[in-house]
């Protein structure tokens, strides 16, 4: 079935400076720009837009209700199971004790317990495929800019992030002003001349789920 529902996403290179990762020093890694976030009144809109027959107020309270309640749920040790998207249920990152210690006066089970972590699993086919690679499927990149991070002389703290676009950095370095302003492609070929296998294989400069190295 053809891809109707094609979305842009907008990339941004920001270069690892980290020396401790050789394999990645220096070389630049595409990263998601962190402009883009909707608030509830935006989602309200967008769940409007999309045919939902409830008025902006009623779409607005609900979701502001779910972000209430689904964490009240999860927290009595609930899994809460929205049909058609998947489940969020409660899980704990935890330490282990030995019987002895458990033996001892003033143990508690509390102790074990390091973290409480609210956790989602998609159930449709739909939202498996946006938590995995198979979600490039239906982006087309588009260049965004390039990060520099600009740090005090003396004590190199970060003082703020310099953006260059990228049409201008990739015209610069290809000795040409006319380069595209989408420098990213589209569909399965995500990442065209700039972005592509960035961050892939090597693991080492912020090109998967986990944070970059500081620059």
């Amino acid at each position: 079935m053809a891809q109707t529902n094609f979305l842009t996403l907008k990339v941004n290179l920001r270069q690892n400076l980290n020396q401790r990762n050789q394999a990645a020093y220096q070389k630049y890694y595409a990263e998601v720009d962190p402009e883009k976030t909707l608030t509830t009144l935006g989602l309200a809109k967008h769940l409007k837009d999309h045919g939902c027959l409830a008025g902006l107020d009623a779409i607005q309270a609900v979701l502001a209700k779910l972000a209430e309640c689904i964490p009240e749920i999860a927290s009595q040790g609930y899994g809460v199971m929205l049909d058609g998207l998947g489940k969020f249920y409660p899980t704990l990152k935890s330490k282990g004790a030995t019987e002895a210690e458990m033996a001892e006066d003033g143990w508690q089970l509390s102790q074990l317990i390091q973290g409480v972590r609210l956790r989602f699993l998609p159930t449709s086919k739909q939202m498996q495929n946006i938590t995995s690679k198979q979600y490039m499927t239906r982006c087309a990149v588009e260049g965004g800019n390039l990060i520099r991070a600009v740090r005090d002389a003396q004590t190199k703290k970060k003082l703020y992030d310099e953006l260059t676009p990228l049409s201008k950095f990739i015209g610069d370095l290809r000795g040409t002003t006319n380069a595209p302003s989408n420098t990213g492609g589209s569909g399965t070929n995500t990442g065209g001349n700039t972005g592509g296998n960035t961050g892939g294989n090597n693991g080492g400069g912020g090109g998967g789920d986990d944070e970059p190295d500081e620059n």
